[in-house]
C-alpha cells in the first residue's frame, strides 16, 4: 500500500470507511514556507538528498520523514522570536518579531510519479494528492500500442505486402534454380517439368508464376544445349585427332619404307663411285633422295607426336567437362539453398508482421487496444517491493508504473 493509499478499511454494514495515513516529505519534495506579512521571505526549496530544507534567517532544516504538521512545528520552533527588519515605503526602517502563529508551511510540489511502458510519453509526470494509475497513464498521453514496435500500421502494412510479394518472387526463382541445377546435363521429360510445377507454388499471380518457370525451363534448355554442344565439340576432335594419328602413322610406314629403299640405292651408288665406275652427279642426287625422304620420315614422326598429344589433351577435356560441370552445379545448387533458407526466414518474419499489424488496425478500427497489465514499483520510503495493480490503484510520489499492454499474434506457418 503506498503512501497516500488506502490506511484501514473497515466495512460495516454495506458501508466502507477510508482513512489515509498522513503523507511524510521526502528528499525532492518542493516545501513552500512563507510568513503572514513578511512577503520578502517567501520561499520554496527542494528537500536535499540529506533530507534538509534551506528555511529564511536560520540553518537548513531535516524534515525528510515528517509529516507536514511536524515538519511546520520544526520549522516554526527555528523562525520563531527571529527579529526582521524591513525597509518600509516612507524609507523609515521598521522591525518585526516572527511568531508562531505567523509561519506556514505547506507541499509546494511532491516528488513525480513515472510511468513507463506502453505510453504515449513516457517519463516523470506531476503527482497530484490522491493520484490514481489512470491519471498518471492520461498524464503520459494514454495507452500507446505501437511505441517502439512499428509506424502507421496502415501504410507499413501497405510496403509490407509489397515486400511480401517480392519475397515470394525471390524464392520461387530460387526453386526454380534448384530445380534447373538438379536437372542441368540430363535429359528432359514431363516429369521434370511437372516437378517444377510442383515445386515453385507460391501465392503470386499465375501468370507471373508462369513466367518464372518458362524462364527455368528456357535456361535448364539452353545449358544442356551449351554442355552437349562443347562435348560434342570436344569429342569431334578426339575422333579427328583418331583419324590424324592413322593417317599419319600409315604415312610413317610408307616414308619409313622410303627411307630404307633410298638408303640402300646410296649405299650401292656410293660403291659404284668409289670404283670410279658411276659420274659424281649421280652420286649427288641419291644422296639428296636419301636426305629428303630420312627428312620427310621425321616430319611425319614429329607430327604424329603433336597430333597424339593434342588427342590426349582433347580426351582429358572430355573427362573433366563433365567432372567441372558438376563441381560448379554442386556449388551453385549449395549457394541456393542458402540464399532460399535466408529468403524463406524473411517470409516468415514479413508474414508475422504482417499479421501483427492486421492485429493492430483491427483494433484501431474497433477502437479498442490491448489489456493493461500494470505493475507499481513504490519508492523506498512509500515501503518498497512492486504490486500488481489496476486503473484504479492510488500512486504515491516517487512510485514508477509499469504499463504492459499484451495483445495476442498468431503464429503463421508457411
Amino acid at each position: 500500500m503506498s503512501a497516500l493509499g488506502l490506511a484501514a478499511a473497515i466495512v460495516s454494514g454495506g458501508l466502507t470507511v477510508c482513512a489515509h495515513a498522513e503523507y511524510l516529505i521526502q528528499p525532492g519534495d518542493t516545501v513552500e514556507i512563507a510568513v503572514a506579512g513578511l512577503p520578502d521571505l517567501k520561499q520554496r526549496s527542494v528537500v536535499n538528498p540529506d533530507g534538509a530544507v534551506a528555511v529564511p534567517m536560520t540553518r537548513p532544516v531535516k524534515v525528510a520523514g515528517l509529516g507536514l504538521s511536524a515538519a511546520q512545528t520544526l520549522i516554526k520552533d527555528q523562525l520563531s522570536r527571529k527579529l526582521y527588519q524591513q525597509r518600509m515605503s516612507d524609507g523609515r526602517d521598521s522591525i518585526t518579531a516572527i511568531g508562531p502563529d505567523m509561519v506556514m508551511v505547506t507541499i509546494a510540489e511532491y516528488r513525480p510519479v513515472y510511468v513507463n511502458g506502453d505510453v504515449t510519453k513516457p517519463g516523470e509526470q506531476v503527482f497530484r494528492p490522491g493520484m490514481t494509475v489512470r491519471q498518471a497513464v492520461a498524464l503520459a498521453g494514454g495507452y500507446e500500442i505501437m511505441r517502439f514496435r512499428m509506424n502507421n500500421p496502415f501504410l507499413e502494412s501497405a510496403d509490407l505486402r509489397n515486400d511480401y510479394q517480392v519475397l515470394w518472387m525471390q524464392y520461387v526463382k530460387l526453386q526454380a534454380k534448384i530445380w534447373r541445377l538438379k536437372n542441368q546435363n540430363a535429359p528432359r521429360d514431363k516429369e521434370q517439368d511437372a516437378a517444377l510445377d510442383a515445386q515453385t507454388q507460391a501465392p503470386l499471380p499465375k501468370a507471373v508464376l508462369e513466367s518464372l518457370r518458362a524462364n527455368a525451363r528456357t535456361q535448364l534448355a539452353v545449358a544442356n544445349e551449351r554442355f552437349i554442344a562443347e562435348s560434342a565439340f570436344l569429342t569431334g576432335a578426339v575422333k579427328t585427332a583418331d583419324d590424324q594419328i592413322a593417317m599419319l602413322r600409315a604415312r610413317q610406314v610408307k616414308d619409313d619404307e622410303n627411307v630404307q629403299v633410298d638408303t640402300a640405292d646410296y649405299n650401292k651408288l656410293k660403291e659404284f663411285s668409289e670404283r670410279g665406275n658411276l659420274p659424281m652427279t649421280r652420286l649427288s642426287e641419291a644422296r639428296r633422295l636419301f636426305l629428303f625422304s630420312a627428312t620427310q620420315s621425321l616430319q611425319t614422326g614429329v607430327q604424329l607426336v603433336n597430333t597424339i598429344r593434342e588427342r590426349d589433351d582433347a580426351r582429358r577435356k572430355v573427362a573433366r567437362l563433365d567432372e567441372t560441370s558438376r563441381s560448379e552445379i554442386l556449388a551453385q545448387t549449395e549457394q541456393a539453398t542458402v540464399e532460399l533458407g535466408e529468403v524463406r526466414s524473411k517470409l516468415q518474419s514479413v508474414s508475422e508482421k504482417i499479421t501483427y499489424t492486421g492485429v493492430i488496425r483491427s483494433q484501431l478500427s474497433r477502437g479498442g487496444g490491448a489489456t493493461p497489465a500494470i505493475r507499481i514499483v513504490h519508492a523506498a520510503a512509500n515501503g518498497g517491493g512492486t504490486e500488481a495493480a489496476s486503473e484504479d490503484t492510488p500512486v504515491a510520489p516517487g512510485d514508477t508504473v509499469d504499463v504492459a499492454l499484451h495483445t495476442e499474434v498468431p503464429e503463421i506457418t508457411q
